[in-house]
């Protein structure tokens, strides 16, 4: 008997022994299976969209695959003193991908899968400088700043945050490329952000710089800034939001027989949403971005964004099923166009929630483009339709407009099923000369369990 006590106060002191240390362990993630069904997402005119490439008109065509993600991330430390986060990724667009010796990133839905490799996410430090209200995150981290119009990426950085509770103030900067160790030929990023939050309301503001001595592309070095304000107001039953970002900065040319190029563009949002009864709304929205003018080649009027922003992916988030990225409930590779750049849209939609765990949101959408100009420019100036695929002999304003049902199914906690359901109609930016764009629609789901 004695042995047995002697085992069991030498697993009770392991125990204790092992408690302070599990405690700065964390780890959290998601999982996603989604599945992706367009019925003529090229109109059957054979316009190339983010998925599909050119071809012939009249193909009848269908798309469908089923394609998954996960993220899984480990936090050891404290995040009220020092704490260091690691994220992991893997996904697939496609189940059954071809491959062929390792498997990159983004390929994991190959036969065996045991060829595919991990993707690091997120690698950073994250600490208080001790007796001040001041944190440092510094390494690889996301960037995320202007919600869905601005930055949403993955980036080597450092961000310094200043909380004043209510008011918090934030400078950031990323890398994109490193050139040359010997000379400054950087890609960096610069930017100040302040914020007031509150029950009632919230207003932000941020600035932004980028000095791209690196990219050359083509031929321009870039120097773009924005600077944005928005934020929301919540009276009662109604919940008001919006946003704006002016775009300016130069393109400095950087080969002979070229000029510099002024850039003057803008981007707007408004949303306003009523409580008409229990888990019962209605909404409109309207967002405007500048567009490409053909007819001024010295000048950079489409609307930019930093390289590869994700904020393309969160663009349609509770909007849209078949013409933008709704990444959040439909999940990637289903959007017929990435970019929002050069358009504009009108939103009226309905959501009910019946019960706490089913949701539906109703909405139409109007989509316009915004960019002009002669067609005899275009080659000179750029797109004179901005949507991808669209044609580029004769300016023309109509996009199209998207009816879908989005209905979430909460069946467990952190278990949701999203089904998403769309018909497009196309507008005059996809006709061909010998033939009208016809309707298309999708069914798109994801299942998502985070944890």
């Amino acid at each position: 008997m004695k042995k047995y006590f002697v085992v069991i106060g030498a697993v009770i002191l392991m125990m204790a022994l092992a408690s302070p240390s599990m405690a700065q362990f964390k780890s959290w993630g998601h999982m996603e299976i989604q599945t992706i069904w367009l019925k003529k997402p090229d109109f059957n005119v054979g316009a190339a969209t983010q998925t599909l490439a050119a071809g012939a008109t009249d193909r009848d065509l269908t798309q469908k695959h089923i394609a998954e993600r996960f993220r899984f991330y480990l936090q050891y430390g404290d995040p009220k003193t020092v704490r260091a986060v690691i994220g992991f990724e893997a996904d697939s667009s496609d189940w059954g991908e071809l491959s062929s010796g390792t498997v990159a990133g983004g390929k994991m839905g190959v036969y065996r899968t045991d060829q595919v490799q991990m993707e690091i996410k997120h690698a950073y430090l994250d600490f208080v400088i001790p007796n001040t209200p001041i944190t440092v995150t510094a390494g690889l981290q996301n960037f995320a700043y202007g919600g869905r119009l601005f930055m949403n990426n993955d980036a080597p950085g450092v961000v310094v945050t200043a909380n004043f509770a209510p008011h918090q103030v934030q400078a950031f900067w990323w890398r994109e490329n490193d050139g040359s160790r010997l000379t400054y030929a950087v890609n960096d990023t610069y930017g100040l952000q302040y914020t007031l939050a509150q029950k009632a309301y919230n207003v932000y503001g941020y600035f932004a710089y980028k000095n791209d001595l690196y990219s050359n592309a083509p031929n321009y070095a870039l120097h773009p800034w924005w600077i944005g304000v928005g934020g929301g107001f919540r009276p009662g039953n109604l919940d008001l939001s919006g946003q704006f970002i002016y775009n300016g900065g130069k393109f400095e040319a950087t080969a002979s027989g070229l000029s510099d190029k002024d850039v003057s563009a803008w981007a707007a949002e408004a949303a306003l949403k009523y409580r008409i009864g229990p888990g019962m709304f209605v909404g409109v929205e309207g967002f405007y971005a500048t567009g490409n003018d053909a007819d001024k080649a010295d000048k950079v009027k489409m609307y930019q964004i930093p390289t590869g922003s994700e904020s393309q992916s969160i663009f349609g988030n509770d909007r849209t099923v078949f013409f933008w990225m709704n990444a959040s409930q439909i999940g990637y590779y289903h959007e017929i166009n990435l970019a929002f750049m050069g358009m504009w849209y009108g939103r009226v939609n309905f959501e009910y929630s019946p019960t706490s765990w089913a949701r539906f949101n109703l909405n139409y959408l109007y989509i316009g483009d915004t960019s002009k100009g002669n067609p005899a420019n275009v080659s000179t100036g750029g797109v004179i339709n901005s949507p991808v695929g669209a044609r580029q002999d004769v300016d023309k304003d109509k996009v199209g407009q998207e009816i879908n049902l989005i209905t979430t199914l909460n069946i467990y906690q952190g278990f949701v099923y999203n089904i998403g359901i769309a018909y497009f109609f196309p507008g005059d930016v996809y006709d061909r000369p010998s033939k009208s764009a016809d309707g298309a629609y999708a069914i798109n789901t994801k299942l998502q369990y985070a944890f």
